[in-house]
């Protein structure tokens, strides 16, 4: 029981990461600068909790299913070794994005800075982290 709430928290933060990050590039389109930085600032927020969230419960994952998990030769060991750099350079372009944000928020004129396309970035990095995951689960 406790491996399948593990399991459901892990795509809990995937959903809040992912679709938020969906959500402020879909917004960033739709509406002026100056109005999306309050949500992306809040969004930052979220981003970073389900990022706590989406390590801890890997991690968990990891620990309940790992001795039954294919060696880093096979090709389910490749894939999941993709997805593990491939997260690792997510987490890594969201600091900069992340600290950029939360400057625009904190000035009372932000500059007018392009948002849409280090979230249409973070977005597609997403999609490709959870089609390797779908990848995975099927493998």
């Amino acid at each position: 029981m406790l491996a399948l709430a593990i399991r459901w928290l892990h795509v809990v933060a995937m959903s809040v990461a992912f679709g938020g990050a969906f959500l402020i590039a879909w917004l960033s389109y739709r509406t002026s600068m100056d109005r999306l930085i309050e949500t992306a600032a809040r969004y930052e927020q979220a981003f970073w909790a389900a990022v706590g969230v989406l390590v801890m419960t890997g991690i968990g994952n990891l620990g309940a299913f790992g001795e039954n998990l294919f060696e880093p030769g096979t090709a389910w060991g490749a894939t999941f070794i993709a997805k593990l750099w491939l997260v690792a350079a997510l987490i890594a372009i969201s600091l900069p994005r992340s600290l950029i944000v939360a400057l625009l928020a904190s000035q009372a004129r932000p500059q007018l800075v392009d948002l849409r396309p280090v979230y249409t970035v973070t977005t597609g990095m997403f999609g490709v982290v959870v089609a390797l995951a779908i990848v995975l689960s099927h493998q």
